[in-house]
């Protein structure tokens, strides 16, 4: 079977297809093997990080559950995904099934050679590390690479980490190591924790670590 990208987004709750559109995003900037112009009315990378970073604001909106804030965050989320789903169809036609080059993309993949039939959770990842960035306000986030994450998801909180509620998605990587959050405000007690994703979703979470930035 020729290599597919999976696009089935609706399965994804709205934070982890904010982590998975951003893995995405992060994944097709600066990325050589698939140079713009990209065909296709409003296949740009301008409008992919335009269209990411309103989904984004419109999800930290809903955090609030006011309806009608939820309702332009699902709306916003549709626009987004037809984007990414116009954008994996370019993506596979140039790739001509290339697996190497669709696995640069952020998108999972789904043919016969990689296809994770195992409806089991990742693992949390293991050597979770945080430690103080260069630049004031910054953290320097790290964890072992998983086997079988194709990105990675970082989540913070000021409040009491046992209340699912009060984390909020800080960034997605699709590396493990040099993650870098900045605009934190020095002298403050963060929480943060991270999980792998792949075909099947999002993983198990790290244990949380605090950390005063400075």
């Amino acid at each position: 079977m020729q290599a597919k990208l999976i696009v089935t987004f609706d399965r994804l709750s709205a934070p982890d297809f904010l982590a998975k559109s951003g893995s995405i995003v992060t994944s097709m900037t600066g990325n050589s093997h698939y140079p713009e112009p990209w065909a296709g009315q409003g296949l740009t990378l301008d409008n992919l990080n335009a269209t990411y970073e309103a989904f984004q604001d419109a999800y930290n909106a809903s955090l609030t559950h006011d309806s009608l804030k939820i309702a332009q965050r699902d709306a916003t989320r549709k626009t987004l995904t037809d984007l990414l789903k116009r954008l994996a169809l370019y993506l596979e036609l140039m790739s001509e099934g290339d697996t190497a080059l669709l696995a640069t993309t952020g998108y999972d993949l789904r043919h016969d050679s990689v296809r994770n039939n195992s409806s089991e959770l990742l693992p949390a990842p293991s050597d979770f590390k945080v430690t103080h960035g260069q630049l004031t306000g910054s953290l320097n986030i790290q964890v072992t690479r998983l086997t079988g994450a194709g990105s990675y998801e970082i989540q913070i909180t000021q409040g009491d980490p046992k209340i699912a509620s009060n984390w909020q998605h800080a960034l997605s990587s699709v590396t493990s190591t040099h993650i870098l959050i900045t605009d934190l405000i020095p002298g403050q007690i963060y929480w943060l924790r991270v999980r792998g994703f792949d075909s099947n979703g999002g993983g198990v979470w790290t244990d949380p670590i605090s950390i005063m930035v400075i």
